[in-house]
């Protein structure tokens, strides 16, 4: 599991974000250990091609609120292809957390008030 920390903008937008989308509806504290299976979006019955799917509308969906609405911009050397595929490899794997999610998405954007790596 990634650092779950609301002093992180990447964790406190995936949270906020997941929350609009209606993905997750528990307090911040206890989100971070929410698996991708516990998703709103998550159909327990789908099979692996119709999950992809899924979970690549609601990448988008997540990747247009950061950047629209939250003025993120992607890390240096980071494309929306890649931003957007890395968020489905980790929302079509039931295992991995929010946190999890949140520390991948840290990795790819650059959130308001956060400095460019030098």
């Amino acid at each position: 599991m990634g650092i779950w920390n609301r002093n992180n903008r990447a964790c406190s937008t995936t949270w906020t974000t997941l929350r609009v989308l209606d993905q997750n509806d528990k307090v911040f504290k206890d989100s971070g250990t929410v698996r991708m299976s516990e998703l709103t979006y998550w159909n327990q019955i789908a099979d692996a091609d119709i999950r992809k799917v899924q979970a690549a509308a609601l990448a988008n969906q997540m990747d247009n609120v950061f950047r629209q609405i939250r003025r993120a911009e992607y890390e240096d050397g980071i494309t929306r292809a890649k931003a957007v595929g890395d968020m489905v490899n980790t929302l079509t794997n039931k295992e991995k957390t929010i946190s999890d999610l949140a520390e991948i998405i840290d990795a790819n954007y650059l959130f308001w008030g956060e400095e460019k790596d030098e």
